[in-house]
């Protein structure tokens, strides 16, 4: 009978760290998965933002037309009329005007980036 005490105790012991390591898992993978919904919702507004600046544009009517005066984009890719911008948050967002005049609907696609997390956004409306 001697040293069943230190058998139970190693037992216990054991279990006991089996469970604090268990509850520290499931509290690591919480804090990222929160973390990551921080991330996610910043790049919703970021491409919120862009379909913001599409519609402006739009409105001015200048999709698939070039920029009007006092409207800057950082960088547009010309095949696809795709504008590219940078936020003061770090934040880019790029946005797409569909430029069919003659359709009543129009639809701008939006892809906001927020530290690596992607979040897209898309408007269908009657001009």
């Amino acid at each position: 009978m001697k040293g069943i005490s230190l058998i139970l105790t190693m037992i216990v012991v054991s279990l006991a760290m089996v469970i604090v390591l268990g509850a520290a898992g499931i509290f690591i993978s919480e804090l990222a998965a929160s973390k990551n919904i921080e991330l996610s919702t910043a790049a919703i507004y970021v491409a919120d933002a862009g379909i913001e600046a599409g519609l402006y544009r739009d409105r001015l009517g200048t999709a698939g037309a070039g920029l009007p005066n006092g409207f800057t984009c950082d960088q547009i890719n010309r095949d696809s009329d795709a504008c590219l911008n940078g936020l003061a948050n770090g934040g880019v967002y790029t946005y797409i005007v569909d430029d069919n005049k003659n359709a009543p609907l129009r639809t701008i696609t939006s892809t906001g980036n927020y530290h690596g997390v992607k979040r897209a956004l898309e408007v269908i409306y009657q001009q």
